[in-house]
C-alpha cells in the first residue's frame, strides 16, 4: 500500500467516526423535549363515537357529499393524538373531551350526542368563543376547540371523501396554472 491510499483510508475512516459521533449530537438535539404519551382513555370507543360526533357536526354531510363520519375522522385524529401529540397535549385534548360533555349536560342536561344540531352548534359558540379569546390573550398550548378544528379539516381534505367528493379532483391534472378563477358554487381543488 503506498502513501496516498493509506491517507485516503485513514480519511475514510476518520471522516466516518467524526461523522457518526456528530450525527449522534444532531440526534439528540431533533429528538422531542416530551416523548408522545399514552392517549388512553377509560373507554375508547366511546370517546372515539364522541370524537365523530364532534368532528361530524363540524363537516356535516351535505349536497350528496358525506361528512367526516363517514371519512373516518374519529380513528384517525385518536391516532394522530397518539401518534403526533406529546403527552401534555393530549391530556389537554381529553380534558376539552370531558368539557364538551360537561357543558352539553350543564346547558341541555344531555350528553353532546344526544343533542340536536342546532344545539350542538350553541355548544360549539361558546368554544370558538373561549378559542378566539385564547388567539387575542397569545396564551399557549392551543384552545381545544382550535386543535380539534385543525384535526377535523386535514383529517377530512386529506381523505378520499374530502379529496374526491368535497373537492374537484383530477387524476392527473394537467398542466399548472397558478391562478383561475372559480365559478359561483364551483368546488375548490384538490389537486
Amino acid at each position: 500500500m503506498n502513501r496516498r491510499e493509506a491517507v485516503r483510508r485513514a480519511t475514510f475512516l476518520l471522516g466516518g467516526a467524526i461523522t457518526f459521533s456528530g450525527f449522534g449530537a444532531f440526534a439528540d438535539v431533533l429528538s422531542p423535549i416530551n416523548e408522545p404519551g399514552d392517549f388512553n382513555f377509560t373507554s375508547i370507543t366511546a370517546q372515539e363515537v364522541l370524537i365523530a360526533e364532534i368532528a361530524d357536526t363540524i363537516i356535516p354531510d351535505s349536497k350528496g357529499v358525506p361528512g367526516a363520519k363517514a371519512a373516518g375522522l374519529g380513528p384517525f385524529i385518536v391516532m394522530m393524538m397518539q401518534d403526533c401529540y406529546t403527552a401534555d397535549i393530549q391530556k389537554h385534548f381529553a380534558e376539552g373531551l370531558m368539557k364538551v360533555d360537561e357543558v352539553s349536560k350543564g346547558k341541555y342536561n344531555k350528553s353532546f350526542i344526544s343533542l340536536t344540531l342546532k344545539e350542538r352548534e350553541e355548544i360549539f359558540k361558546i368554544f370558538k368563543a373561549e378559542a378566539q379569546a385564547q388567539i387575542k390573550a397569545g396564551s399557549t398550548p392551543s384552545h381545544f376547540f382550535q386543535l380539534f378544528y385543525e384535526l377535523t379539516c386535514l383529517g377530512y381534505y386529506t381523505s378520499e371523501i374530502g379529496a374526491t367528493q368535497a373537492l374537484r379532483y383530477v387524476h392527473i391534472p394537467g398542466r399548472y396554472e397558478a391562478c383561475i378563477p372559480l365559478q359561483l358554487g364551483q368546488k375548490a381543488w384538490a389537486t
